[in-house]
């Protein structure tokens, strides 16, 4: 199992588009957490200056595009072998393909935490020192660190759902499209217009669980984050099980 993951590992470290994938995402970070910083004098923000969550819900928005790139590297793990022509020398290698799913799983789940770390990176010195730039309050309170350790769960459980939704789509342009028009169109639609329905979206978990709901849901319509991170966990059960009972029957090519 370590040599499978530490293969998997090499594809993602090797392959320049997902490098490349990654920075241009960590670029969108400063501007999802300069979004949610309002300026001063502004009136009628969901977050005002003086409120000791703002760092937090901050940072919490700026996980908003690695979300979606881990959904798509997950995808891509897999479906990647199926684009290039490599999944008939992988099974090859290792015939036990639920092996194979558990070794790409491990594998998201660890970029996954280096993900959020690099986010947290990018996104915590930056947001406090546009807060303090604009005279607000900038405090590590509790909304900080429970946004934290929820950005280094909701992470590596996007990947492990990116990886099951590549098993089972397995065509890679499909996966990507899928990922794109569910997480930045339909869901960002039906959250905020049909909030009693876009509550029980795999999208609206995570904003809760990241702090975002005073900047995305205002009026609290949103799930309690007890429930939202059952629903997430069932979500990821879901996708975990149909992978794990299909992927094995299914044909290779």
């Amino acid at each position: 199992m370590k040599a499978l993951v530490l293969a998997e590992l090499l594809k993602i470290r090797s392959t320049r588009t997902q490098v490349a994938l990654v920075l241009a995402t960590l670029a969108f970070v400063p501007w999802t957490a300069a979004l949610t910083i309002p300026k001063k004098g502004a009136e009628n923000v969901p977050v005002s200056l003086d409120d000791p969550r703002l760092l937090g819900v901050a940072i919490g928005n700026s996980f908003g595009a690695p979300i979606v790139l881990m959904l798509l590297l997950g995808g891509v793990a897999f479906t990647q072998e199926f684009r290039y022509g490599t999944v008939t020398s992988m099974y090859l290698v290792e015939p036990q393909r639920i092996r194979i799913l558990v070794a790409k799983w491990v594998t998201l789940v660890l970029v996954g935490g280096v993900v959020a770390t690099l986010t947290l990176v990018v996104s915590v010195p930056f947001s406090a020192a546009l807060i303090g730039f604009r005279d607000g309050e900038v405090s590590l309170g509790v909304t900080f660190w429970e946004m934290v350790a929820a950005g280094f769960v909701v992470m590596p459980v996007f990947g492990v759902i990116g990886v099951a939704i590549g098993a089972l789509v397995r065509n890679q342009i499909t996966a990507v499209v899928a990922v794109l028009v569910w997480m930045l169109a339909l869901e960002q639609l039906v959250i905020s217009s049909y909030p009693e329905v876009g509550r029980w979206m795999p999208g609206a978990t995570s904003f809760v669980l990241l702090q975002m709901g005073p900047s995305v849901d205002p009026d609290g319509e949103l799930l309690s984050a007890s429930a939202a991170g059952l629903l997430l966990a069932a979500y990821t059960a879901v996708a975990v099980a149909l992978a794990l009972r299909l992927t094995p029957k299914r044909d290779v090519l």
